[in-house]
């Protein structure tokens, strides 16, 4: 397949450290295997000069492309923009902390030529600590287990994808976007790559407990009704022993008169089987609000990102109101 014209997609939060290292390391890779090429830096909402750094790059760069988003989206939704606002017939995706060898993407786009729909990284070797690897390899195991269709095992969102699975992703209508179950829900000819993924040289990983967290909660209520199924037959379990417990009892109370009459027995039982009905029902309870969490944002119709300013424009404060904005894939203001 000939491709006239390539798009890379940065999501940045606060990589003024790397920012520079980065376009330089990537612009060498490309200039010497691709000519026609645009990079665009997304600023997640950054809290320090990496907004005036991006400037100074699309200065220096005619191929840099640079957008400020009016907050921090998240990551997710900072790719999602980027996605929406490339040009290129082939798309890809790395992380603004330099960890994604630019090298592995330029072999994707080779790839991607050859006639695959999606090119995705499989990550070999994690510098992360003990711990945080542990979370990743039993989330990706999960996942895979619990939705139905082939999510490959450790890969991240650094990868690359032609026009129609970006348009297919675009036109999803999703407040909390997880990009790389997209692109694997996608199918089509798919391939992957394995890297050994570098430990970062600057800067701190933006991505918290809390933040992995909640993108794990968001790609399993996005993708799979398991847990809320998990959740019914467990309850559907328990209140079948619960009921032949119960006629148990009765039984052996009219029949046998056991207890006897004014002897108290089973109190700890008791406890201890109230309690742990009680944390079955506010665990099902909040599987439940995880669900309808989603439906709830999906209902508000907010946009998935804003705007605030683009190298190609000043901010949107100095438009007409609603002019030159991209509200993400909503179009409700």
């Amino acid at each position: 397949m000939k491709i006239n014209c390539y798009s890379i997609v940065i999501p940045l939060y606060n990589e003024s450290e790397i920012l520079f290292s980065l376009i330089t390391e990537l612009r060498n890779e490309l200039n010497n295997e691709i000519k026609n090429y645009e990079i665009l830096l997304i600023d997640d909402g950054s809290q320090d000069n990496t907004w005036q750094l991006i400037q100074m790059l699309s200065q220096k760069y005619h191929c840099v492309r640079g957008y400020k988003l009016s907050r921090n989206y998240g990551h997710q939704a900072a790719i999602y923009a980027g996605l929406k606002l490339a040009n290129g017939q082939a798309i890809g995706i790395m992380d603004g902390d330099g960890q994604d060898p630019p090298s592995v993407l330029i072999k994707m786009f080779h790839l991607l030529e050859e006639g695959y729909d999606v090119v995705y990284g499989i990550r070999q070797k994690r510098k992360e600590n003990f711990l945080k690897r542990s979370s990743y390899f039993i989330f990706y195991r999960v996942f895979r287990k619990i939705t139905n269709f082939n999510f490959p095992l450790d890969s991240g969102d650094f990868s690359a994808m032609n026009k129609k699975v970006r348009d297919f992703i675009v036109a999803i209508d999703d407040t909390t976007p997880f990009i790389r179950a997209y692109r694997s829900w996608y199918g089509g000819k798919q391939k992957a790559i394995k890297y050994d993924r570098k430990a970062r040289e600057k800067g701190q990983s933006k991505y918290s407990w809390f933040k992995l967290t909640e993108l794990a909660l968001n790609g399993v209520t996005s993708f799979s009704k398991f847990p809320l199924r998990f959740s019914s037959l467990l309850g559907g379990i328990i209140a079948f022993f619960s009921f032949n417990y119960s006629l148990f009892v009765i039984i052996r109370k009219i029949f046998f008169n056991f207890p006897p009459d004014g002897f108290v027995t089973g109190w700890a039982s008791l406890i201890t089987l109230q309690a742990f009905l009680g944390g079955l029902i506010i665990f099902s309870l909040g599987i439940i609000g995880e669900y309808l969490s989603q439906i709830y944002s999906s209902t508000k119709k907010l946009p998935i990102y804003l705007i605030q300013e683009s190298t190609l424009q000043s901010s949107y404060s100095d438009t007409k109101q609603g002019e030159n904005i991209d509200y993400g894939n909503r179009t409700t203001f």
